[in-house]
């Protein structure tokens, strides 16, 4: 049964976030990318004018979410479907410090990007590119379009843990650190999109971004299994690099 009272799906949230801070709280967290200023718990301060748009699969997102530090989350604007799931975690967000712009691709999507291009600056952008109803891990165009308007790079992210369950969904699960669990929160390298990219050309950047995210996402797993030494920056970013 579905919660339609504004203060259940609030009192809801509020108890998922204080869930999470402690969960989060007891993991080891690496943070990897390119540089510092690309990994996850960089706060950048008011002469740091890069702004990206983030592709997390939405399998991975509680990872990021709990992950990243308060400074930068108040930095960050995240896109969130207008179901009613999407509630919980739109108030869940502004708990954590995040600005939030309701919208997808199967309801108020225009309207939704049309925010992004309006109200987003000095913000960086979440985007899950797979999202709302999948195909798990196939990446949509949303991102690129986002991201070629507005002038930014792709940052493509991934996200593994050593210990940890899986909530299954309707059309994919989600990725849930075990207590005590080393968690990794990997970046790559940011990836630039042409302003204002031709419809004709979409499917090759598409492809990228979809191939940069694979790779990462594979890399970050063996990692996590132990079945490949952590370096920093890991090899797929330095080939990318």
């Amino acid at each position: 049964m579905r919660i339609r009272s504004r203060w259940l799906t609030w009192t809801a949230a509020t108890i998922v976030v204080g869930i999470g801070k402690l969960l989060f709280a007891t993991c080891r967290k690496v943070y990897i990318g390119t540089n510092e200023k690309t990994k996850l718990n960089y706060i950048p301060g008011p002469d740091d004018g890069d702004r990206y748009v983030l592709c997390v699969w939405h399998d991975a997102l509680l990872v990021p979410t709990f992950a990243a530090p308060r400074g930068l989350r108040q930095k960050t604007c995240c896109l969130v479907s207008q179901h009613q799931d999407g509630s919980y975690l739109a108030n869940a967000m502004a708990l954590l410090g995040y600005s939030t712009v309701r919208g997808s691709s199967r309801r108020g999507g225009a309207q939704a990007v049309r925010q992004l291009l309006d109200d987003t600056a000095g913000l960086h952008i979440v985007i899950t590119p797979d999202g709302p109803g999948g195909p798990r891990q196939k990446l949509k165009a949303g991102a690129i379009f986002v991201a070629s308007q507005l002038g930014r790079r792709i940052v493509p992210s991934a996200y593994s843990a050593t210990r940890y369950w899986r909530k299954q969904g309707s059309w994919t699960d989600m990725l849930i650190p075990k207590p005590f669990s080393t968690v990794y929160v990997a970046m790559g390298t940011p990836i630039d999109i042409p302003l204002n990219l031709p419809r004709d050309q979409m499917d090759h950047y598409i492809d990228l971004v979809q191939h940069a995210m694979d790779r990462l996402t594979a890399e970050m797993e063996a990692v996590a299994r132990g079945e490949s030494p952590l370096v920093e920056p890991p090899s797929q970013l330095r080939s990318a690099a």
